[in-house]
């Protein structure tokens, strides 16, 4: 997408969305000398919204490990539950992994995924081949962000093409 920008100073994306991330080019140029052109890396911050989770049908001696893919900007940090109670310390662990399964440890974990703007959970399971398990997502996420970024155009100074990055997307609103 190409704007035109006559007067002013700054282009501005007023509701940004995810997809809109990316690099944004900045040219200025006129009839005196070769365009100056610079650059601006916009991250969009959004939270976390688990995309994929994967059940283990482990048998018991046997090493399980339960899968939990989340997609967020800041990254999340994940969090893993049995029966409401803490069983991974937080990190950035996406995976569980249940060493030596016993009869005990079969079941539903819940796999949260946190970053500053939000939270999302899932339900995984742990299971053998001779338990049955019903397979549901149980997601518990409402937030709405808005957010208005400003790219602020470089004054040209000389023919030097600079590289810039910045990020922004601290959130305007709620």
């Amino acid at each position: 997408v190409t704007h035109a920008l006559d007067v002013g100073e700054y282009l501005e994306i007023s509701g940004i969305v995810r997809s809109q991330a990316g690099r944004y080019e900045c040219k200025a140029s006129n009839d005196v000398s070769t365009p100056d052109v610079k650059y601006v890396n916009v991250v969009v911050n959004y939270p976390p919204y688990i995309k994929e989770v994967r059940s283990s049908e482990t048998p018991v001696g046997q090493t399980g490990v339960l899968h939990c893919e989340a997609s967020a900007v800041p990254q999340p940090e994940f969090e893993w539950y049995r029966d409401e109670r803490r069983c991974h310390l937080i990190g950035s662990r996406t995976l569980l992994v249940v060493a030596n399964v016993t009869e005990d440890d079969y079941g539903n974990y819940t796999c949260v995924a946190t970053n500053r703007l939000g939270i999302h959970n899932a339900s995984v399971f742990l299971y053998s081949e001779n338990h049955t398990h019903t397979h549901t997502h149980t997601h518990t996420h409402t937030l709405t962000c808005s957010h208005t970024i400003s790219l602020k155009k470089s004054k040209v100074i000389g023919s030097k093409t600079d590289h810039v990055e910045q990020q922004r997307g601290t959130s305007s609103g709620v």
